[in-house]
């Protein structure tokens, strides 16, 4: 065997290897510069106010980061405000600073604002100046300026083909004494035609699969080649420092590609019939089109890429890249269809052959005649000792296998693509919306504690469990331990271990590197807890009353009640495991667990649409008709009043809890059209059984055409219905559990169900014992085996802690979360969501929309009105939660103006009076990180 023939051999064993990891790299090799993809969202920045020579500041990376570069010659620092106001970048002769008390120090570490706060951050604090470079030009993430969901804001989701001006922001800066702002503009641009573009890709690779077939495959090689390093080369181009490092670091499986194509170019430079090359160049083509091409495919119809050449030319070399490099390797099997046998025998064989390489001859038949083919070699041709003139494939078979082998390789291609895009258009390009969930904490609904009415969105794991005090245990032992609760659970839900001072132990080390995930922790008093720990038995309220008994239950008794009760929730299992320790080791001495259950909701990131209804082990949707935040009496419905008793609960909830255990075997022996008269409302859609959607009203007057009721007597629905329990309600936020099987076999599964109210008495009881007394349909599927009643006591401020009211009569009320320090100040300006005025209305009220949106800002976020009363309606406008909490002290004599929490779609009113002049901070307390603020300021 001749060097030659091994070669050949070589060449096409290594393009099987590069067409097999041509699909593999394809995925994981997208273009992004700094976690910023192909989009059409346009962040575009005006310029400096005032102008100051030397000094710019610009929109850089695809919308991704913002650079300032001062060049200043008088030498004086420039400081650059964070998300609270604090100062969080100065940048000067001497190099680049940022401010280790600054949030946005930590924030802006990467595009989707995952880095975690340390503890002990402080933007109020002195600045703690730390050296990132030595040159004044500096890139950093800054989240004002681009898009922060995953999901598009609901004007774009609702006509995404039209223009839309998604936020405005302002950037201030700090020289010698002097503001500075730039104001930009959030836009979304529709891109080019989708299906255009896509068949400018099929068009390319049917020219290439054209001009390979007649001979031109070393040119089209080069062609995918240039057109690939064009493209590599100007996404690289587009980090500011680095971008040599970057085109090789970002393109390894390119590079290995560029040098198989362009070893196929010079061995067809040798012999053009050359089919070891033409296997190695169409291996290389279909890596570059997956590497390179598929991934970056949505640039073509995208309004902005990173790339530093402008947008036509980035779209341009990546349709080359994939047409091309598709037809490149399309070509393959047309040339090998169309080209005959002993030909291609020959021209492996013969081709280029030298006198006495004797065993590079081959003996070739005359073909049989094809009427396929237009002309056929001579005798001559094929037995000579010249190199092989092949005959060209006819244009019936070149339009017949050409197209499914274009069709094939470059539509399926395309399909992928287009399959990644949609993923892009609801995951972030660096990682889902879920990788940031373990950052994610909770803000405390003052006077509420968190767990109960927020988040909105349920956690996906959670614990119920009840403890007793120890035999003798005093009133002092029951305040320390409230006290070391209190602070345990700040820290907890914050992400910090607790402190030594909070009476727990060596922390265990399971929840070590997990983030908060949402954790919230709610406690609360049961009745046996009277007549305990020098609490005199009188002091219960009778709203704590035992709850009375309920025909057809089998309850446990070691297995219900309990003194002290405590729900824990959050998105990680481990979290809410490792909380429960915590609070079991502090409680040492004092109380003792008495029971817990552990159960699970839908976890996060598991439906595309994170407000839906979730669906318990029976697969209903649960939880329809709960009472929401935008409804003006849910606050009475859910939680005690401000005039109510006992003063020590005002602000808080009674949570009743029941472990319900489904007979899923009996349930789903069922058909569904049963299991839907046993509720009465669909399975799939939750509507009820008269028609409509989920959310439609009930109409339990509603008839079949037969004249029988849509809902029948007996009906879920009916029964538990406010409308046939004189209003009776309660939020209910159950859990679903499995704990294996039964002695019997069946499995141990069903709902831990939590529904929470102001009085069980125009709640759970009512309800409950009409569903018993009317024998509800649901009944023959369900088994209550567990009962408790616990008041779920309001949130305290920093120095005060959970029950202080109760342990300490005559104790104030708290003004802010459980055990965690009040908000702090914001600042005066905090106009980036635009400045508007309060309407005076003939009545004498100021009126005002504030919308909130998923870019994180409110709008207007300054308010102006007069001193008096202002109602605020609050509209959030996304997708993701938000409030609007008060943040300022409020009037002497006048209430807080507490919280109005949404979810997204939902709007509510807010009344308030605030008299005297002066700025009344908000904030969301879900998003106050991402400097989502807003401010009343009355003049």
């Amino acid at each position: 065997m001749t060097l030659r023939t091994t070669v050949r051999r070589l060449a096409a064993v290594a393009a099987l290897a590069f067409a097999a990891l041509g699909p593999a790299a394809g995925a994981a090799s997208a273009h992004t510069v700094g976690g910023s993809g192909a989009s059409n969202y346009v962040s575009t920045i005006g310029p400096l106010s005032p102008a100051v020579p030397g000094l710019t500041l610009k929109v850089v990376e695809n919308g991704s980061k913002l650079e300032i570069r001062n060049e200043d010659r008088s030498g004086a620092d420039v400081v650059v405000d964070g998300y609270v106001g604090e100062p969080y970048l100065k940048v000067g002769p001497e190099g680049t600073y940022t401010n280790a008390n600054s949030p946005a120090t930590y924030l802006n570490n990467d595009r989707w604002a995952k880095s975690p706060v340390p503890a002990g951050v402080d933007p109020k604090a002195e600045p703690v100046w730390k050296k990132v470079s030595d040159a004044p030009v500096w890139r950093w993430h800054d989240h004002r300026i681009h898009w922060m969901s995953t999901t598009p804001p609901p004007a774009v989701k609702s006509a995404p083909g039209k223009p839309h001006d998604v936020s405005t922001w302002r950037i201030t800066l700090h020289r010698d004494g002097q503001t500075i702002t730039a104001d930009g503009k959030l836009a979304w641009q529709p891109g080019p035609s989708k299906a255009l573009r896509l068949a400018g890709v099929l068009l390319a690779a049917a020219v290439a699969v054209w001009l390979c077939v007649r001979g031109w495959t070393m040119w089209v090689a080069l062609t995918v080649v240039a057109a690939d390093v064009l493209h590599s080369a100007g996404v690289a181009a587009d980090v500011a420092d680095g971008a040599v490092a970057a085109f090789f670091q970002g393109n390894v499986v390119q590079l290995a590609a560029w040098a198989a194509a362009l070893g196929a170019v010079w061995l067809l430079a040798r012999d053009r019939e050359s089919v070891g090359a033409r296997w190695l160049a169409a291996g290389a083509g279909l890596l570059i089109a997956a590497a390179s091409g598929v991934p970056d495919l949505s640039v073509l119809w995208s309004s902005t890429a990173p790339f530093a050449w402008g947008m036509t030319l980035a779209q341009v070399s990546v349709l080359v890249v994939t047409g091309v490099g598709f037809g490149l390797a399309a070509a393959l099997p047309v040339y090998l269809r169309m080209t005959p046998a002993g030909a291609v025998a020959k021209a492996q064989g013969v081709a280029g052959g030298r006198d006495g390489e004797a065993d590079d001859t081959v003996e070739v038949s005359e073909p049989e005649s094809d009427p396929a083919v237009d002309e056929e070699p001579s005798e001559e041709q094929v037995k000579g000792d010249q190199p092989p003139v092949l005959p060209g494939p006819s244009r019936r078979s070149f339009l017949a296998t050409g197209a499914t082998s274009v069709g094939g390789v470059a539509a399926g291609a395309a399909g992928a693509a287009l399959l990644l895009d949609d993923r892009r258009q609801t995951a972030a390009p660096a990682g889902d919306l879920v990788a940031g969930l373990g950052l994610t904490t909770v803000a405390v609904p003052f006077p509420h504690q968190a767990g109960i009415s927020v988040p909105a969105r349920q956690q996906g794991h959670g614990t119920v469990a009840a403890f007793d005090l120890v035999e003798g245990a005093t009133r002092e032992q029951l305040t320390a331990l409230m006290k070391a609760w209190t602070a345990a659970i700040a820290d907890l839900t914050a992400g910090r271990t607790p402190a030594a001072d909070s009476g727990s132990a060596a922390d265990d080390g399971i929840a070590l590197g997990s983030g908060p995930c949402s954790l919230t922790v709610t406690v609360g008093f049961g009745p046996s807890l009277f007549g305990k720990a020098g609490l005199d038995s009188a002091a219960r309220p009778a709203q704590l009353a035992p709850l009375p008994a309920f025909g057809a239950e089998q309850l446990d008794p070691a297995r219900s009640d309990g003194d002290l009760g405590v729900v824990l929730a959050a998105d990680d299992a481990l979290v809410v495991f490792h909380a429960l320790r915590t609070l079991t080791r502090i409680a040492a001495g004092t109380a003792k667990p008495r029971w817990s259950m552990s159960g699970f909701s839908r976890a996060p990131g598991s439906s595309p649409d994170p407000a839906s209804t979730g669906r318990n082990l029976m697969g209903q949707l649960d939880g329809t008709n709960n009472p929401v935040a935008a409804q003006p009496d849910f606050e009475r419905k859910v939680f005690v009043a401000a005039d109510a008793g006992p003063s020590w609960m005002r602000g808080g909830s009674y949570l009743v809890f029941r472990r319900i255990r489904m007979l899923l075997d009996a349930w789903d022996a069922q058909s569904t059209a049963e299991q839907e008269k046993v509720i009465g409302r669909r399975k799939d859609t939750g509507a009820p059984l008269h028609g409509g959607t989920e959310h439609t009203a009930v109409n339990l007057a509603a008839q079949n055409p037969d004249g029988s009721l849509a809902i029948r007597g007996d009906a879920h629905i009916r029964l538990a219905s406010p409308a046939t329990n004189d209003g009776a309600a309660m939020l209910r936020r159950g859990l679903s559990y499995h704990d294996g099987l039964t002695a019997d076999g069946k499995p141990d599964a069903g709902l831990l169900f939590l529904a929470w109210q102001a009085d069980p008495a125009r709640g759970f009881v009512p309800v409950q014992q009409r569903l018993t007394k009317n024998m509800d349909a649901l009944n023959r599927f369900t088994k209550h085996e567990t009962s408790a009643l616990f008041a779920m006591v309001p949130a305290v401020s920093g120095s005060g802690y959970l029950g202080q009211g109760l342990l300490e009569p005559g104790a104030a009320a708290a003004s802010s979360a459980s055990g965690a320090a009040a908000p702090a100040a914001l600042p005066s300006d905090i106009a980036g969501g635009g400045t508007g005025r309060a309407v005076l209305g003939p009545d004498g009220v100021q009126r005002i929309t504030v919308t909130a949106d998923d870019n994180l800002r409110y709008h207007p976020s300054v308010i102006e009105a007069a001193p008096g009363t202002i109602e605020v309606t609050f509209k959030n406008t996304g997708t993701l939660p938000h409030t609007m909490s008060e943040d300022g002290p409020p009037q002497p004599g006048e209430p807080a103006a507490g919280i109005a929490q949404l979810a997204g779609g939902d709007q509510t009113t807010m009344s308030l009076k605030l008299t005297q002049p002066g700025d009344y901070p908000f904030q969301c307390g879900y998003h106050a990180a991402e400097g989502m603020y807003a401010v009343i300021r009355v003049r």
